[in-house]
């Protein structure tokens, strides 16, 4: 599973503080308090364009790391839209120690790779009304190759991976790090694609691609033709289907992001269509300056950076309850 891939973390690890990582065309990462703090509250940001080769890489994570003085943190990487597959498939019928097995199996003609170099996660999808209907599984499977060579590079870098995740779980925590009560749908763009999810509770009812991005948004109105005309009408679609499927409360709102100013002033346009309110998904104000200094990368990676740290944050102070 990808948060549990064998031989993440070493045994002493540094405890004021959880990394977050986002390793796609630009380095990524917030540090966060480990145990407490407001939700979003970051010490330290870094955003900067990487190069293309693993060496490269652990070169430029290696200096952050010293210039910050994180060396021996907790770290959370999230993967980006695009490294991994997400599916949903019928539950199997199996004890719960037994899915991910069951998954591989179920999933291994859905990839376009060989199933046996995939790492697998899974996760329950929430029972919609319709009780008739199978219980349905959410798997998500990335190349086993790829995500050990993030691993390699954020270790060899001097930090101690703790957890591997994906932009779904990150947005997630962005959105509700507490758990919220009030269902609330998400939009968010990376630079050619996107997504769009509800979840309510930490819980994702519903998670969908979409293939454009902030490069679609022009300065035109909602009306107009391609991603004007076609976010607003999936807005629609969203919100219907959850309306109409769970017994959870109604949406009223829209949170959008990365709160980049033209795509900000497109969702105001497609949230009157759409008859919601919508609100910028915010980053801490220091991260959200660090990631808008190139309009050519980090924005949406320190989202996911930040969504990774406060996964990882939410991860230890439940453990330190149970304790």
């Amino acid at each position: 599973m990808l948060e549990k891939l064998k031989s993440l973390g070493q045994a002493r690890v540094r405890n004021d503080s959880v990394v977050g990582l986002c390793l796609n065309r630009a380095l990524a990462f917030a540090v966060a308090p480990a145990l407490q703090g407001p939700p979003g509250a970051t010490s330290h940001v870094f955003v900067e364009e990487l190069p293309t080769e693993s060496l490269g890489q652990i070169k430029v994570l290696t200096k952050v790391v010293a210039a910050y003085g994180i060396k021996g943190r907790a770290a959370a990487i999230t993967l980006s839209p695009g490294s991994y597959t997400l599916l949903q498939i019928e539950r199997p019928p199996v004890e719960d120690d037994e899915l991910v097995a069951a998954a591989r199996w179920r999933v291994k003609n859905m990839l376009d790779y060989p199933v046996d170099e995939a790492v697998l996660q899974v996760f329950d999808a929430p029972q919609p009304n319709e009780r008739q209907r199978s219980p349905m599984l959410n798997v998500v499977a990335a190349p086993a190759r790829a995500v050990r060579e993030q691993v390699g590079i954020v270790r060899k870098a001097g930090l101690v991976p703790q957890k591997v995740t994906v932009a779904e779980f990150a947005l997630r925590d962005l959105v509700s790090p507490g758990g919220e009560s009030a269902p609330a749908v998400t939009i968010f763009l990376t630079a050619r694609a996107g997504m769009i999810q509800v979840t309510r509770n930490r819980e994702i009812y519903l998670s969908r691609r979409l293939d454009y991005g902030l490069s679609s948004v022009k300065p035109v109105d909602v009306l107009a033709t391609g991603i004007h005309n076609t976010l607003p009408l999936e807005l629609r679609r969203t919100v219907d289907y959850f309306d109409s499927h769970f017994s959870a409360g109604n949406i009223r709102r829209i949170l959008a992001g990365p709160a980049e100013d033209n795509f900000m002033s497109f969702m105001r346009q497609a949230a009157e269509v759409v008859g919601l309110d919508v609100a910028p998904l915010e980053l801490n104000a220091e991260l959200h300056r660090a990631a808008s200094k190139s309009s050519d990368y980090g924005l949406p990676e320190a989202y996911f950076a930040l969504g990774g740290a406060l996964s990882l944050q939410q991860t230890r102070v439940e453990e330190r309850v149970a304790v």
